[in-house]
Order: structure tokens, then sequence, then C-alpha cells
């Protein structure tokens, strides 16, 4: 018997590298979650932890529904947005059927994909690291079932426009998946035009905009055959009551939504602007990620970071030859200077290096 990890395993992705003191990887809300979540948490009883929890989440639908004008039946809750973006390819995708994914986004499509071999093929980006929607156009064939589309985009922060999305989704059969993760920082959901479209699926997470990653909860919205297909083969309790409980507190909190997205335009502006001053080229991000192109001179850039106790994401961990960066999450401002007072030592060393 072969023991050998599969090529497609999902612990390849980055989210399995190593956490550093000075830490800028994954894409966590440096605000944390709404205080109203702590409190709630205060009021936990016994019977939250020894009761199973509701299979449907029906409390948390009803919330989502309301909040977001859609119909409860089009709603399926999951242990985190990943856990649904591996069991979509099982409910839609026969071993062979093709499926769209742009070569600079989340991994992950990739690799559920191909679990149950599916035929991926890559779309290209523009010159300015945006998804080519003319060229995933272009790519769609009789044997495409299944289209990926992260926005705002992983690892860039750049964002479709909810017009470019919905002309696309109405011109094909193929169903769309648009991931929305990180939809809280920039760009426009299009969480409400599932009604329209049979062929639309939204995913949403509470990870990142509402600070509950630790909970792993997340959800898509469908047309109703696509969600009744996804829980037939979902686990039979996919979230705690604890985490539907925070979930339920922190999707009332808009404010809090709105101080992070302020915050984050702030922290994302102020790093763009002091790595750009020393000569780093940085993709114009709408979003909770930076991708920072690394220059030749400094082709070790992630090992110099990690070595002086930084962690970023580097580039190598996306299926993207054609230029070396490193994705920056970013974080409070002390952390963030603290960042750059260490880009600061890397490239003085750097200089000091080539006089000699």
């Amino acid at each position: 018997m072969n023991h050998n990890t599969s090529k497609t395993s999902f612990r390849k992705l980055y989210a399995f590298g190593t956490k550093l003191p000075i830490d800028l990887s994954l894409s966590e809300n440096p605000l944390g979650c709404s205080p109203r979540v702590v409190m709630a948490l205060r009021d936990l009883s016994a019977k939250d932890f020894f009761n199973y929890p509701d299979p449907d989440c029906s409390q948390l639908k009803k919330a989502i529904a309301k909040r977001f004008k859609i119909e409860i039946g089009s709603i399926f809750v999951a242990n985190g947005s990943e856990a649904i973006i591996k069991l979509l390819p099982q409910v839609l995708l026969k071993a062979g059927d093709e499926v769209i994914i742009p070569k600079l986004t989340f991994p992950m499509f990739e690799i559920a994909s191909k679990m149950i071999r599916g035929k991926v093929i890559f779309s290209e980006m523009t010159p300015n690291f945006d998804i080519d929607m003319a060229d995933i156009k272009s790519k769609i064939t009789d044997k495409t079932k299944l289209i990926f589309l992260c926005n705002p985009n992983n690892p860039t922060g750049k964002v479709i426009s909810k017009r470019e999305i919905l002309a696309f989704v109405h011109s094909t059969k193929a169903i769309v998946v648009v991931d929305e993760a990180n939809i809280e920082f920039g760009g426009e959901t299009v969480i409400r035009e599932v009604k329209k479209f049979n062929n639309l699926v939204v995913l949403r997470t509470f990870s990142k905009g509402f600070g509950l990653a630790g909970f792993r909860i997340g959800f898509c919205v469908a047309n109703k055959d696509i969600v009744q297909l996804l829980q037939q083969i979902s686990q039979p309790f996919p979230v705690s009551t604890v985490a539907e409980k925070a979930a339920l507190v922190a999707i009332t909190d808009t404010q809090f939504i709105k101080k992070t997205k302020k915050f984050m335009k702030g922290e994302r502006e102020f790093l763009r602007s002091e790595l750009t001053k020393r000569g780093f080229e940085v993709i114009k991000s709408e979003a909770n990620n930076l991708l920072v192109v690394v220059p030749s001179s400094l082709p070790n850039l992630t090992n110099k970071l990690n070595e002086r106790g930084v962690s970023v994401v580097d580039g190598s961990s996306f299926n993207f030859k054609n230029v070396r960066f490193i994705r920056v999450s970013p974080r409070l401002r002390d952390t963030n200077k603290k960042f750059i007072d260490i880009i600061d030592q890397i490239l003085n060393e750097q200089d000091k290096r080539t006089v000699f």
C-alpha cells in the first residue's frame, strides 16, 4: 500500500505554515471580533456543551436570510467555507469534467477539484494581476461544469465589479462559484442575485471580517437543488452550538464590520506606501491582503524574514510561476511598523553586501 501524501493534499496549503512572533501570514481580523460576541460567550451554560448542536443551524440560517434578504432554503452552513469548497466539486463534478480556475487565486479550488479527478483548466491573469474574465470565457467548452472566482481575489486583493460578474454568470451554463471570503473589506456582494441565477453559488465566511476564524463557520447561498445535494453529503453536525451562537451575535454587529473595513484600509495604505518608498512593487488591493513583488536582488526574502521572526505567505504556495512574491496581511500598526523595520534591516544588509 502506498502511504505517500497525495500531490493534491490539503496539507500543502499555506495555512500549515509556522506563525512567528511578528505574524503577517493568515488574513485574520487584527481587531479581533465584535465585543458583543465576547459578552454572549460569557452566558454559555453546560447545556451548550453536552447537547448535540442543531444539525441544520436553523437560528443562524434565519439570521443570514434576514440580514441578506434571501430565502432560508438557499442557505447551506458548514464548518468553515473551506468545507464547502471541498464539497462542491464532490456534488457537482464527475471525473473528467472541466473546472476553470484563475492561475493566481486561492489554491484550495484546484486541490478540491483534482481530488475528485476534475480536469482543471487555468485562466491567465491580466498584466495588472486582475482575473481575466474574457480569457475565462474563451476557455469554456461543453465539458466546463464549474468556474471558481474569488472576489476580492486572494492573494491580490483585486476586485471584479458586480456588473461584470453577473454578466458573466448570465453568459454561461456552467456553475459559477464566487468566493466572497474577504468581501467585508472591499468589492460588492452578489449574494442576493442567487435568486435570479440557478448557476450562481456564493461562498461566505465568518473567519475574516467577523473575526471568528477560531470557530470555523461559513456558509454558501445557492439554488435549492445544490443546497440539498450539499446537505446530503455533509457531516451530520457540521457546526458547534458555541460557534453558531457566536455567529448569530457577530452578524448583527454592522458597526464592527464598518470599523474593520476602515481600519484595514488605513493599515493597507500604510504598508503599501512604506513598501513602495523602499522600491517594492505592491499590487493595489481593496482587501485584507497585499501582494508584494520580490525583487531579483532579494531572492531569499521569505527566509530572511523568517530568520528575524516574521511570517508571511510565500508566493510559491500559489500555482503562479510568472513572478516571485510574498503575501502580507496587515495587522495592528505596531506590528506593521516592526515588519517595516525588519525590511529596512534586510535592505541595509543587502546594501552593505553590494558595496563590498
